[in-house]
């Protein structure tokens, strides 16, 4: 999934309630086999506490953006959310490569 993404931002709140979906979804992306699948990507954590809602901010390969609002989202509706496009792109270069 983060090999199609260039940029991820994740901004929270650290010790609010309706943040643990982005902290959680941080700390999985951050898990040295999601990085090592995509070294170059950009990731920006932005923890204050005068973060009303937490957000994620993804910028995909092909330039496309998604933006979430996290605070009614469980970890596994963002990482479905996110892989998404992602899919998407992984089957144009399959469709690409095998042409």
């Amino acid at each position: 999934m983060l090999q199609f993404i260039d940029k991820l931002a994740i901004s929270f709140a650290p010790l609010a309630k309706n943040a643990r979906s982005a902290r959680t979804f941080l700390y999985q992306v951050t898990a040295d086999r999601h990085r090592e699948a995509n070294p170059k990507l950009v990731l920006a954590v932005t923890q204050n506490d005068a973060v009303r809602r937490p957000m994620i901010e993804v910028l995909y390969r092909d330039k496309t953006k998604l933006s979430l609002d996290c605070s009614n989202l469980k970890v596994a509706d963002i990482v479905k959310d996110v892989g998404k496009h992602a899919k998407k792109l992984q089957l144009e270069e399959d469709i690409k490569s095998s042409s």
